[in-house]
């Protein structure tokens, strides 16, 4: 009887830490890639987060926008852009009066809203701010030429 139960006895050890094993692997694998972005995100920002995914759902733009106060008139937009496929923030920036969206698959589209605009012709047509390529990881200015 006695060696049965010392047969056993490991073999239902061994069973409950491979269990145990498992489904700590599970917990980890939910953590990372799907939501790893939005408790970056939460941490960042705290709750008030907008998801932007670009049509591919291959990258993520993560935003906050703060309410303009009497203090600070102007919305501060924080936002970082995540890469799905890598797991890993990949830009990120913050710019007063401003928004943020995507152009394409590729690009992340940066609006800057300045402080103090002139009225003359030549920069009626021009837009303020930046495009982001998620390929290059690069910025290139905005300019009446690149706006279609």
């Amino acid at each position: 009887m006695m060696k049965i139960v010392l047969h056993i006895f490991p073999s239902l050890l061994l069973l409950l830490l491979v269990s145990c094993g498992s489904s700590r692997n599970e917990f980890k694998g939910s953590d990372s890639g799907g939501t790893r972005y939005r408790a970056l995100a939460a941490q960042e920002y705290g709750q008030a987060v907008e998801f932007l995914f670009n049509d591919a759902q291959t990258a993520v733009v993560c935003l906050k926008k703060s309410k303009p106060t009497a203090k600070d008139p102007q919305q501060q937009v924080s936002f970082f852009v995540f890469d799905l496929s890598i797991d890993s923030v990949i830009f990120e920036d913050e710019i007063p009066n401003g928004s943020v969206g995507w152009r394409d698959n590729f690009t992340v589209f940066v609006n800057t809203v300045p402080g103090n605009e002139k009225s003359d012709e030549a920069s009626a047509g021009q837009k303020s701010g930046y495009l982001f390529d998620l390929r290059s990881r690069k910025t290139r200015s905005l300019d009446a030429a690149t706006i279609q």
